[in-house]
Formats: C-alpha cells, structure tokens, sequence
C-alpha cells in the first residue's frame, strides 16, 4: 500500500511539472496569446513593465519610433493630452497603462493617419476626427460608441514626425 501511495504520489508530481511547463513563455509563443495578441506586439521599446501580475515573459518591443499613450481627456480639433503609457504583466497578457503626467501632443498639418480597433488584431482606417470623436465618447458617453468599434483602454500607437507632432495613431484593442 505504501509503495502504490508513492507511486500515485510521484506520478501526480510528474503532471504538475510537467502542467507548469505546459504553459511557459514558449508556448505562448506557438500558441499565440502573448507574441500575437495585439497588447503583446506594442510596447513602450523594451521599458521594464510591472512582473506581478502574471507569467509574460520578457515585454516585447514596439518598432522604431512607435510610443504608446493614454489619452488622458478628450481630444480636441489638433491636439491632445495623453500620459506614456506602459506595460504591466497581467494573468491575461501585457496590458498598458498611463504613467506619469500628461502631456501635450498636437497634430501634423497634413495628413494624420488614424486607425481605429475593430476587434483582436484588426483595425479600419478613419478620419483622424472620427478617432478623436471615438476617444472622446470612449471617455464620456460609452453608449454612443456604435459597432464595429468598442472602448478597450484608451490606449494608442502613435509616431511622431521632426517636429514632435503626431503623424500616425492607432486605437489598441484589449479585451
């Protein structure tokens, strides 16, 4: 009987290692949730993001001149305030928050490109007034905010041109 309870006893110690390296950092790589999801591709070029909340692996990197903000109010015609925002390792992936205080963005004269979140990984391009309508009904008057778009996190992707003024911004879908 002793034997057969040592047994059973290392047979449940072998499935419970081997559960835990079930779901490492490579298998979310194969598996998709945290290299693919659309919070895991974007983050603030490497910065340390918070470890508590989950097992993310090391943060990804945004590409070259990509920042990640918050908007902090509603945007107006050409400008925005918004914090720079970072990655914090959660149960359910990176996810990003505003840091620190906002900050004053304006606009390029020319033509912004702007995107907004249609669901996981997918986006439609918009009037850049369209996104700062999106943004502000995300933070006033969520019952505006008609299909196929939703709120998930006010949080963008945006470039910068020389001049510091914004060229690009993409709405971030979290789930």
């Amino acid at each position: 009987m002793k034997t057969t309870r040592r047994f059973v006893s290392a047979l449940a110690l072998v499935a419970a290692v081997g559960g835990l390296a079930a779901c490492g950092p490579e298998d979310d790589k194969a598996g998709g949730s945290s290299a693919s999801s659309p919070a895991a591709k974007q983050t603030d070029g490497g910065g340390s993001g918070d470890q508590g909340g989950g097992d993310c692996g090391q943060p990804p990197k945004l590409p070259a001149g990509h920042k990640m903000v918050e908007i902090a109010v509603p945007p107006s015609k050409g400008s925005m305030s918004a914090k720079d925002a970072k990655p914090t390792c959660t149960p359910n992936d990176w996810i990003y928050h505003g840091q620190g205080e906002a900050k004053y963005y304006t606009f390029t004269a020319g033509e912004v490109k702007a995107e907004l979140a249609t669901g996981s990984g997918s986006t439609k391009t918009v009037p850049v007034g369209e996104l700062w309508m999106h943004a502000g009904d995300c933070m006033t008057d969520t019952s505006a905010v008609k299909s196929p778009y939703s709120c998930s996190g006010n949080i963008y992707d945006i470039t910068l041109d020389g001049e510091g003024k914004v060229k690009t911004i993409k709405e971030i879908w979290h789930p």
